[in-house]
């Protein structure tokens, strides 16, 4: 199997270390293309109308100055022009990637861009209480959950979300699917450096959840996996939409 392994904080993070040493379980087969600095936020955003450098650090090891959605798409081109990866993996990231935070997510994007590409993603990540950065979950499971996520047959154009709990709440007990959580409540918006200048701060998140969600079963102490579909179409919707000729003047 040949995997591609990347992120969005960047090729030095721990989470993405954690997340080569588990691709490697799975096959001798592994590179790794990541943004050289820390991208969070940048859902499947890529770089337009500017230059993006592309590092060789050694064999199997590349940086990229652009997006995890940029990452997948020169990997593909410059690495992979004649048979693309089996395997696109992204993550672990530092801090859970559920509810609406899938669309700001830059490790889901970039296992959406692996899937509009005709390849298998799964987006990695795993909460952290208190700003702490705890990966003992996923030391402790993630090879076991790896392995069941790879053996689930997903439908083309669709990725996997993989969330692992926090640690304070323990052992993990399990694995869970689950749906997308509705969590957002508003921003919080700060003073910036400079006069005039503001920065987004901390997502002020609902403190109902849903139950049998993402959040729902982390707060348990279980690991969540959501398929997710590149297609959004709200196709119950469609009858309600209007068809009508329109006149030619």
């Amino acid at each position: 199997m040949r995997i591609l392994v990347t992120n969005d904080d960047g090729i030095d993070a721990e989470g993405l270390h954690l997340l080569e040493e588990l691709a490697r379980t799975l096959s001798d087969d592994v590179t790794i293309v990541a943004p050289a600095a820390n991208q969070s936020g940048t859902g499947r955003s890529i770089s337009l109308h500017r230059d993006i450098d592309f590092h060789k650090r050694d064999q199997t090891h590349y940086s990229v100055g652009g997006t995890p959605a940029d990452c997948v798409m020169l990997a593909l081109h410059l690495l992979f022009p004649d048979k693309k990866p089996d395997l696109v993996l992204s993550g672990i990231n530092h801090g859970m990637n559920v509810a609406d935070d899938i669309g700001y997510s830059g490790t889901v994007g970039a296992a959406k861009e692996a899937a509009i590409n005709g390849i298998a993603g799964i987006a990695l990540s795993q909460r952290f209480a208190k700003g702490q950065a705890d990966f003992t979950p996923v030391k402790q499971v993630g090879r076991e959950v790896l392995e069941a996520a790879v053996k689930i047959t997903m439908p083309e154009r669709s990725v996997l979300n993989i969330n692992f709990p926090p640690a304070h709440l323990g052992p993990v007990k399990g694995i869970r699917s689950a749906s997308l959580d509705c969590h957002k409540f508003s921003d919080e918006i700060l003073p910036g450096d400079e006069p005039g200048s503001y920065r987004i701060g901390p997502m002020l998140m609902l403190d109902e959840v849903a139950p049998n969600t993402d959040r729902w079963w982390l707060d348990r102490g279980y690991v969540s996996l959501t398929p997710l579909k590149m297609d959004m179409t709200a196709t119950d919707l469609l009858p309600n939409m209007p068809d009508k000729d329109l006149s030619v003047l």
